[in-house]
């Protein structure tokens, strides 16, 4: 239960049911555990029978909600639907509604055969819910599992096709409080069986196109629902789905982590109204920010506002797009985006462009490796092939700055690691047309002392976490601090 901890504050489930207690008390729970010769009870988690009959008494012990899930059907894993509709609950008391929950309405997309984020929504959180299901199975059994707990004055449930996500339909003349969706993950080539239905865990293009279309959608109804949400199973679906609602000009976006066991899924909320959810964040984000990375020069290279315009004329050279957030004598700060990586492959340029200017002058090879020299390190050592760690790498490249005499400290403040999905992506100059954002980031500029401190906090792109390290790494290189 490793992460545990990072639930949701409100979520029952911090502390792990008591396995026991509930062997005990339900006879048909007590059917699938185990007890060891310590007197523990364990539970076979790889089981899928287990699995569901732990929902349903977990649903039934500590909501009173009596549900049968279909076997074969997907299980509803109950703390991590509570972890969604507690976020999705801090969502609306950010909004600044004076509302009681009676009056909170939602929509759960795909409700499945427990409907379980209806019942549970309704029951624990007392708000009145619509679920819509596309396939006539679950539906059907959806509408048992509501009547069998006399929940219909608070859950209704519709019947869809499987193109109607989000229509004027399912909203009909109702100004709805939020939307939520736990989308299928896996694209329908994807290998492997995951338990559930095909219609539940698998969809044409995965999760990402399914939350596309789910935006798109969404357009069409912006001022019917307040606040729009959904689930994700990966999390490098982040930067794509966040990209193409950014394209769309949603007003305002948030994502949060939910976490539980040894489980981790994220949520996307975006809205079109006057609202700002931005900072609406999950409980391991709030206690694992992102660590800047940081570089310090000396204060006499100049006040914090010249280096800044200084460094405003390199990004626009690297097609940088510069977000100003304040600029004093010692203070600047800035949201940088770009969706070129025209930093990257900087020294292979640099090879190429000596190797060229070598032929055209006729210098012999050695020669030419003679006039690559910086410093102690020549260029043919600077740019051998290296098979040793990343650690290794990033000190070679601290050690072949060209403006290290001007810079007292260069370090990321934390491991270096990828945030960005594991593809490299390579984007050259002649991509004018790149859509894809590939990287943004918060940037500052302070006088600390006696000397100018410079961060840089990921935030996003395919690029992740690297692609600062080397629009870093570009910036020390062909910055001319060291006159200023």
């Amino acid at each position: 239960m490793a992460l545990n901890k990072f639930m949701h504050p409100d979520n029952i489930y911090k502390q792990p049911p008591d396995f026991k207690n509930l062997a005990i008390k339900y006879p048909n729970f007590r059917k699938h555990v185990t007890q060891d010769v310590a007197g523990k009870i364990h539970l076979d988690f790889k089981n899928p029978n287990s699995l569901r009959v732990l929902s349903e008494t977990l649903l039934l012990h500590d909501f009173q909600l009596s549900v049968e899930i279909a076997e074969g059907s997907l299980i509803p894993t109950i703390p991590s639907r509570l972890n969604y509709l507690l976020w999705i609950k801090d969502l609306i008391q950010k909004c600044g509604d004076s509302k009681s929950s009676q009056e909170v309405l939602g929509i759960d997309i795909g409700t499945g055969v427990a409907a379980v984020y209806c019942l549970l929504a309704a029951r624990h959180l007392s708000w009145t819910m619509l679920g819509t299901e596309v396939d006539p199975h679950n539906f059907q059994h959806a509408m048992n599992n509501v009547a069998r707990n006399q929940m219909q004055g608070k859950v209704s449930l519709l019947k869809v096709e499987e193109s109607e996500i989000l229509s004027s339909r399912i909203t009909a003349d109702k100004i709805w409080d939020f939307s939520m969706c736990n989308p299928p993950f896996f694209t329908r080539d994807s290998p492997g069986d995951p338990p559930g239905k095909e219609c539940e865990v698998k969809t044409k293009g995965g999760e990402i196109r399914f939350v596309q279309a789910m935006a798109d959608q969404s357009l069409a109804i912006r001022d019917k629902v307040r606040i729009f949400t959904t689930m994700l199973g990966h999390k490098s679906s982040l930067p794509p789905v966040k990209q193409y609602l950014h394209k769309l000009g949603v007003k305002s976006l948030a994502t949060t982590e939910f976490c539980q066991g040894r489980v981790m899924r994220w949520g996307v909320a975006w809205t079109f109204f006057q609202l700002d959810i931005s900072d609406v964040r999950g409980t391991k984000f709030k206690k694992s920010k992102e660590k800047p990375f940081t570089w310090m020069i000396p204060s006499k290279s100049g006040t914090s506002l010249n280096i800044f315009q200084n460094l405003k004329l390199l990004f626009s050279q690297l097609k940088v797009e510069v977000a100003v957030k304040k600029e004093t004598k010692h203070f600047c700060s800035a949201r940088l985006t770009s969706k070129y990586t025209l930093w990257r492959n900087q020294r292979k340029k640099k090879r190429e462009q000596m190797r060229s200017n070598a032929k055209e002058v006729g210098l012999p090879d050695d020669k030419s490796k003679d006039s690559m020299r910086v410093g102690k390190f020549t260029e043919q050592s600077e740019v051998m092939e290296y098979t040793d760690s990343g650690a290794e790498r990033v000190l070679l490249e601290e050690l072949l700055c060209r403006d290290s005499s001007s810079c007292l400290n260069s370090t990321e403040l934390s491991v270096p690691a990828s945030d960005g999905p594991t593809t490299d992506v390579q984007t050259s100059e002649a991509e004018a047309d790149a859509e894809d954002l590939q990287l943004e980031c918060n940037f500052s500029i302070r006088l600390v002392g006696s000397v100018i401190q410079m961060d840089f906090v990921y935030l996003g792109g395919l690029t992740g976490r690297d692609g600062i390290h080397q629009l870093l790494q570009y910036l020390k290189n062909n910055s001319t601090l060291k006159q200023l």
